[in-house]
């Protein structure tokens, strides 16, 4: 399926410049529309520090007058950088737009009226917001997600690296990324062999019938396979990485460890994700 919207959800102004021009860039070489919007937060949730506790109305007032205070800078902050990013951008039909429901339902609402969600990668464990964005598009659009790197590459998706492990979220990925993949000009498939390896003649022979001539690697998982794999990827000088996330259950990689976990957290080249 071409890729005709790109939505960019921005949870505050933190890279939102990177994120806009990237996204920018992808709409124009797709000839897609970008459709922005700022997941503005709501006031009451500053409250959520007091539940349980006796609090008087003053010290109520002071926390939602501040909270809104926050919010509003924020929001200038993020219109400030869709506008300088709108200057630059050619041939491109941009819209942008301030929701103020609730952040998951906004996303999954905009999410699976797109093609594809274009999102900012978590700058740490305390960047709760980049984090419950991009899952809440990777669990409820359906829509493949664009993990971008701190600093995303001039150029994304003409040295491509796809994971694979023969599972179903790997297929959905690699289907959602063809846009990208027949347009690149080298493309790896890496399987992170843990014990017998993972059969790769079917997924370059299905690349085949689009067109996209890959080569095969396999690399020895050891202890961490999404370390395997994003170090490939790296030595490969690739400007994205197509996989599948959470094949195992999502609760299970976010305690141990998993492949989509490292790539959310560390990967340093942009990151496309199918759930």
């Amino acid at each position: 399926m071409p890729i005709k919207t790109i939505f960019v959800p921005l949870s505050d102004a933190e890279g939102a410049a990177k994120t806009l021009n990237a996204a920018i860039g992808l709409g124009e070489g797709f000839g897609a529309a970008v459709n922005v919007v700022h997941l503005r937060a709501d006031p009451t949730q500053a409250l959520g520090d007091f539940v349980g506790e006796s609090v008087s109305p003053q010290l109520v007032e002071e926390v939602l007058t501040q909270a809104e205070k926050r919010a509003t800078a924020i929001a200038a902050a993020a219109r400030k950088a869709y506008d300088a990013a709108a200057k630059t951008a050619k041939g491109v039909k941009l819209s942008y737009s301030e929701s103020t429901i609730n952040s998951d339902v906004a996303v999954e609402t905009q999410g699976r009226l797109s093609d594809i969600v274009v999102v900012r990668r978590a700058s740490g464990t305390r960047d709760v917001g980049a984090r419950v964005v991009a899952e809440a598009a990777l669990m409820g659009t359906g829509r493949p997600v664009l993990v971008l790197s701190t600093t995303p590459p001039a150029k994304i998706g003409t040295s491509v690296v796809i994971a694979w492990n023969d599972s179903l979220e790997a297929s959905k990925a690699v289907n959602a990324a063809l846009p990208f993949l027949t347009r690149a000009t080298r493309v790896s498939v890496v399987s992170a062999n843990a014990g017998s390896a993972i059969d790769q003649k079917g997924i370059i022979a299905y690349l085949g019938t689009h067109g996209v001539k890959a080569r095969g690697v396999s690399v020895k998982a050891g202890a961490d396979a999404g370390k395997a794999i994003v170090s490939a990827a790296t030595r490969a000088k690739a400007n994205l990485l197509v996989m599948g996330a959470y094949s195992h259950s999502r609760v299970r990689e976010m305690i141990f460890g998993g492949v989509t976990e490292h790539a959310l957290s560390s990967a340093r080249l942009p990151v496309l994700l199918m759930h």
